[in-house]
């Protein structure tokens, strides 16, 4: 354990660079003179990931190594230079785990280039490489010894200077060899895929100046010329009164095979989840860890900074925010296997929108976290209020049909009798008339109820000049509006503006609205109707200078009897509507509180 310890320290004081690593493998910081060894400025490199540098071959073992929580021996691995040269590093790690709640912990890299040129011994270092020799010429006099080796498990071999010197049985089954005269003797190289070849060079060089290497995983080629996959482990020795390497190699075939499967699995995955039309994260500590690239256009975000690395709940609408938490506990208790619940997000245009959220256990470098999976409804929500208006205009429609008729002949019966009535009564004639006043009323209603009814029935659609029908319109209310204070005001971008349309049922429309916008303004106003038309629509507003809608109103608006006025049945809207729909319009409704509401209506162009 000293000279573990020893051995961490002797490689910390030739440390060529530093590096930060958040605890999921972005840079955070890197020395500046990564420039001269990589190519790539200190810029390029900071908020990328680690593993976009690396040799691919190489990406799992630097994981597996971060994750190991002793890191007693450095690693050896390869990084893919800007010209696209590879470059051997050694790195020790360290990992600093905050003391701060909610704080992720960070990775530091300590790294050393492996070049040709490597600094001189400490004398302190040669006094114990000289007493470290000494005890391995001792030892390699000892025939028990030797025999304890010979019948190790794991191929080990000395070398001097790249040549081999001495290889015990297991080294020959690994080679394929039937003595031992098939390879003392030759270089390790000529077993060695030369890709390896100048990183063992380097390290060869390194060890006969008495300096400690680090583990690194390289492929050999049997005898037969068959592939075989090595984690070597070498230290510097003396064999014979020479110096030498001493080598210790570990089959690890089966384990890179399940590497390369692993790999390809995790790229079908992770090309699964980048591809994905849902939204797929992970919520660790509250914060977004990771999200594809269906979760950055869901939330309208520019760059993933924008939300990984974030709080949660600060896109989350505040009434869903002790549903999800309790949800998010839930999974990381694990009281429950999985949970869906439906919320609201503000996206970072603040539009709101709607999802469905599955949330699963997962982990996140060890540490528990959240996985879940984001389907944006909106449309499905937007899909089902409007069954729900659909059914309730169904309804109103099956009522009015019902009763309308029903109404109207005995009204018919009453107003005429009343008729007759009133030349014989003509000290109560103030009576007929409110009660001929509230008959009227009723007769509007029905009339609102049978157009609700069969809104289509009567209607002759043809060429209309949309202009000339608001002017009439405008015209026959005027004089109303003006009596309690109120002007309309009229702006035409052209004197003809044509749709297809029923000629009776565009007026309704339209004075159902100015009506409204007259009524809106108890203490005077101006109601401006502005009309434009484009390539392909006749485009209206009819705007006034109210208190305007409530909100609660403003999401049911035009529903049946749904009404703000207090004399109001709720149909007139309705029968707007359904009107403008049978005419393949479209209406959209603004209001602000004190500033008054605005319909905007737009047809097809004839």
């Amino acid at each position: 354990m000293e000279q573990d310890t020893q051995h961490v320290k002797q490689f910390q004081s030739k440390t060529d660079l530093h590096a930060v690593l958040t605890s999921n493998g972005r840079i955070m910081y890197i020395s500046a003179n990564c420039k001269s060894y990589f190519s790539y400025s200190q810029e390029e490199m900071i908020g990328s990931f680690l593993k976009t540098f690396l040799h691919e071959e190489d990406q799992f073992l630097v994981e597996s190594y971060f994750y190991n929580e002793h890191h007693l021996m450095p690693c050896t691995f390869r990084l893919i230079k800007k010209d696209h040269t590879i470059v051997w590093l050694e790195a020790g790690v360290e990992i600093v785990t905050p003391q701060m709640e909610g704080t992720d912990r960070e990775i530091i890299l300590k790294i050393k280039v492996l070049e040709e040129k490597t600094p001189r011994r400490p004398y302190m270092y040669e006094q114990k490489k000289q007493k470290a020799e000494q005890q391995s010429e001792d030892a390699a006099g000892n025939g028990e010894f030797e025999r304890l080796v010979e019948m190790l498990p794991n191929p080990l071999y000395v070398s001097i200077n790249g040549t081999i010197a001495y290889a015990n049985n297991a080294m020959l089954a690994m080679l394929g060899a039937e003595s031992k005269d098939e390879v003392i003797g030759r270089r390790s190289y000529e077993f060695i895929e030369e890709e390896y070849h100048d990183i063992v060079k380097n390290r060869i060089v390194r060890m006969q100046k008495g300096m400690e290497v680090g583990m690194i995983e390289q492929t050999w080629r049997r005898l037969d010329g068959t592939p075989v996959h090595l984690e070597v482990k070498a230290a510097p020795t003396t064999y014979k009164n020479q110096r030498a390497e001493l080598l210790l190699l570990i089959d690890i075939s089966s384990r890179k095979k399940f590497q390369t499967i692993l790999q390809k699995s995790r790229e079908r995955y992770q090309l699964l989840i980048q591809n994905s039309i849902d939204t797929i994260a992970v919520i660790h500590n509250d914060k977004w860890v990771f999200m594809n690239e269906s979760g950055i256009s869901l939330f309208e975000a520019e760059t993933y900074e924008d939300l990984i690395g974030k709080n949660v709940y600060d896109q989350l609408h505040p009434c869903d925010h002790d549903g999800v938490k309790q949800r998010i506990q839930n999974i990381i208790n694990r009281k429950t296997e999985s949970e869906i619940i439906k919320q609201s997000w503000f996206t970072f245009k603040n539009r709101l929108i709607y999802t469905e959220m599955v949330c699963i256990p997962t982990t996140f470098f060890g540490e528990t976290a959240v996985q879940v999976i984001l389907r944006d409804i909106s449309e499905r929500k937007q899909t089902e209020e409007l069954m729900l208006k659909s059914e309730k205009l169904s309804i109103a429609g099956q009522l009015a049909a019902g009763i309308a008729h029903e109404i109207r002949n005995p009204l018919t019966a009453i107003k005429g009798f009343l008729q007759l009535m009133k030349p014989t009564m003509e000290e109560n004639e103030h009576y007929f008339e409110i009660v001929f006043s509230e008959l009227s009323r009723i007769e509007l209603i029905l009339s609102e109820l049978l157009m609700l009814a069969k809104p289509q029935q009567n209607a002759v659609k043809e060429r209309v000049n949309l202009k000339k029908i608001i002017s009439e319109v405008t015209a026959l209310l005027e004089t109303q509006a003006n009596l309690k204070g109120i002007f309309i005001k009229t702006d035409y971008e052209h004197d003809s503006m044509y749709i297809n349309g029923d000629q009776n049922q565009l007026k309704q429309v339209f004075i159902n609205l100015i009506k409204n916008a007259v009524e809106s303004m108890p203490d005077g106003g101006t109601v401006h109707i502005i009309m434009t038309e484009d390539e392909y629509s006749v485009n209206v507003t009819v705007k006034d200078e109210g208190d305007g809608i409530p909100e609660n109103v403003l999401k049911r608006i035009g529903e049946p009897f749904l009404t703000t006025k207090e004399k109001g049945t709720g149909l007139g809207l309705m029968v707007t509507f359904n009107l403008i729909k049978n005419h393949q319009g479209a209406i959209q409704v603004d209001s602000k509180p004190d500033r008054g509401t605005a319909f905007h209506i737009t047809f097809p162009k004839q």
